[in-house]
């Protein structure tokens, strides 16, 4: 099972539910108030699937980066109240780089993990920023049940039944080519997880969502073909061009939501 969408900052509009049928969200501040994410959850498909990024708040303390204090214990009330209103399938935490490899660190993000709620369907995944080799994150993800996300064009692959990774447009990288996107799908399915999240972090992140999208499903199919015996599999498939409908900003891609959202489910 492999989830496609975009990295967006709130609900997507008609034409990108049309086309995909993943998102990760990450909410604006203020952030709203799990009752107008729970009326977002239900004017999407059923089968639609949401991850949320949690907010600094919620990682990271006037202390410092997962230290207890009553600011992060209000933020993880409202990430933990969040995810059941959006009923998020993944649940990303990005540590800043200031938690390093060390002892402490790997304490204080084991203390973290233990206060994360387990609600059955829903995985966390940690994005560790900084100096964490991703064999060392990797293995501390296991010790803990997490997922390690990763970049599939920067660093190595991950392991385990689900896999999230994040395609994100660096300096050098602003836009990706066909072979980039068919690298990143075959870097991310490499472990043959059961299922797979691939997140696009860019400017025009619905455009190239939508364009790995139909890469996947014409791999796909033509897999299918090959075992079937009934398609040539050396067929190359056609380069991406651009057409006029893709030349669309950010906000023509969620079909202008906040023009037709009520005023009572706008955030507080």
């Amino acid at each position: 099972m492999l989830h496609v969408g975009a990295l967006l900052d709130r609900a997507p509009g008609r034409k990108y539910v049309s086309t995909l049928r993943f998102a990760e969200l990450a909410p604006r501040l203020p952030l709203p108030r799990p009752g107008t994410l729970a009326s977002m959850r239900a004017a999407l498909p059923s089968d639609f699937v949401l991850a949320l990024r949690a907010p600094r708040s919620a990682v990271v303390s006037p202390r410092g980066a997962l230290r207890e204090d009553p600011e992060l214990d209000a933020g993880l009330s409202w990430l933990t109240a969040a995810a059941d209103a959006l009923q998020a399938r993944a649940v990303l935490i990005h540590t800043p780089s200031e938690l390093t490899p060390g002892a402490r660190s790997r304490d204080l993000l084991r203390a973290y993990v233990a206060r994360l709620p387990q609600v059955a369907g829903r995985k966390y995944v940690w994005a560790a920023q900084g100096a964490w080799e991703p064999e060392e994150a990797q293995a501390l993800c296991e010790e803990l049940g997490l997922c390690r996300a990763f970049d599939p064009l920067e660093t190595k692959s991950s392991s385990g039944e689900i896999v999230y990774a994040t395609l994100r447009a660096l300096g050098h990288r602003a836009g990706f080519s066909h072979a980039a996107l068919s690298d990143a799908l075959i870097r991310t399915l490499e472990h043959r997880p059961t299922e797979a999240f691939i997140s696009v972090d860019a400017e025009r992140a619905f455009d190239i969502a939508r364009r790995l999208h139909t890469l996947a499903a014409e791999a796909f199919s033509v897999g299918a073909a090959a075992e079937s015996g009934d398609e040539d599999t050396d067929a190359e498939p056609d380069e991406y061009e651009a057409d006029e409908d893709d030349e669309l900003d950010g906000e023509d891609e969620l079909d202008d939501e906040d023009e037709e959202e009520d005023e009572e489910d706008k955030p507080s």
